[in-house]
């Protein structure tokens, strides 16, 4: 049974720390959770796709898995096949399989891979760019591009989460030059006091991500990025560490923890995977369930408007 209703963020992977004083803090809210062999691989079981594919089941219509062309099979890595073979399992019929660059026009069908037309009652894209046409007329989408325009802009965070009561965000100023990045650590001491994180305002991956100690400075780049305190956990083991918690249709399924000896510990950074520990994984289930239900929230109000935002947010590049 789920812990919650959720509406629009049904495929949930969010990345949390613990600071000095034992409070935890969200860094990251992801569009289309990764991850999933690491969870396979620690939990032994596939809740996270039965649970989506349940929600799948329930809608007026068939189920498709939004593929790339470059993607006929699966191969056992994670992809999108990947998890649409999982997600298969149990689906009560077999899904149909759509390529992304058969279906990037404002529509309400998708075209088959096969050919055939199909009026969609889900689609689970993973990362792929979808039109807003299909959530808006009702399709199932996991996760829509309302999800998206809430979770992808980091800058966001502090106002979308403010007030919440199991946990909070990193401080963090827009920033998009060098000179007002050392301004701002000047004249914030009690922020910068263990050192910066800087990152790009709307990324994954831990590419491009800066962390600093007290004292240094930040290196050139170009684009829009975020200026960040330090969040300083108790390191484990001589590493560093933070963890990735997964909330799949309103249920909490616990999470992975990522370990480097480098400040940077995202799994495509080097990180190591390792089940989280029981205590760990129940101190950040509400703060987990808080941020789904937020999110949710303020999802439902974009979906409401009577036109989809205009924003740059729901795009991909390929």
């Amino acid at each position: 049974m789920s812990d919650q209703f959720v509406r629009h963020y049904l495929w949930a992977g969010l990345d949390f720390m613990i600071d000095h004083d034992g409070v935890p803090v969200l860094l990251d809210a992801n569009r289309s959770s990764h991850m999933m062999t690491e969870y396979l691989e620690f939990f032994g079981d596939d809740r996270p796709f039965s649970r989506t594919a349940s929600r799948m089941n329930r809608a007026d219509g068939p189920s498709c898995l939004l593929w790339r062309r470059g993607e006929p099979f699966p191969d056992g890595g994670e992809d999108a096949p990947f998890i649409g073979r999982h997600l298969a399992e149990h689906l009560a019929e077999e899904p149909i399989v759509c390529d992304v660059e058969d279906n990037q026009n404002p529509r309400t069908e998708l075209i088959g891979r096969d050919g055939r037309i199909v009026t969609p009652g889900s689609i689970f894209r993973w990362w792929y760019g979808l039109p807003w046409t299909y959530e808006r007329a009702g399709v199932l989408v996991v996760n829509p591009n309302c999800v998206w325009v809430i979770v992808r802009d980091k800058a966001s965070y502090p106002d979308h989460f403010a007030g919440s009561r199991h946990f909070r965000v990193a401080q963090s100023f827009p920033v998009e030059t060098r000179q007002q990045a050392i301004g701002l650590i000047d004249a914030h001491p009690d922020v910068f006091g263990h050192g910066f994180v800087l990152k790009p305002r709307v990324g994954w991956g831990g590419y491009g991500v800066q962390v600093g100690d007290a004292g240094d400075l930040p290196r050139q780049w170009s684009g829009d990025f975020l200026l960040c305190e330090r969040i300083m956990p108790t390191l484990q083991e001589g590493r560093f560490w933070d963890v990735r918690v997964f909330v799949m249709d309103g249920e909490y399924l616990g999470g992975i923890r990522y370990s480097s000896g480098k400040p940077v510990t995202n799994f495509h950074q080097g990180g190591t995977p390792s089940r989280l520990d029981h205590g760990l994984a129940a101190r950040l289930r509400e703060p987990a369930l808080e941020a789904v239900g937020r999110i949710d929230d303020l999802a439902d109000v974009i979906h409401r408007l009577p036109e989809p935002p205009q924003t740059p947010l729901v795009n991909v590049v390929y």
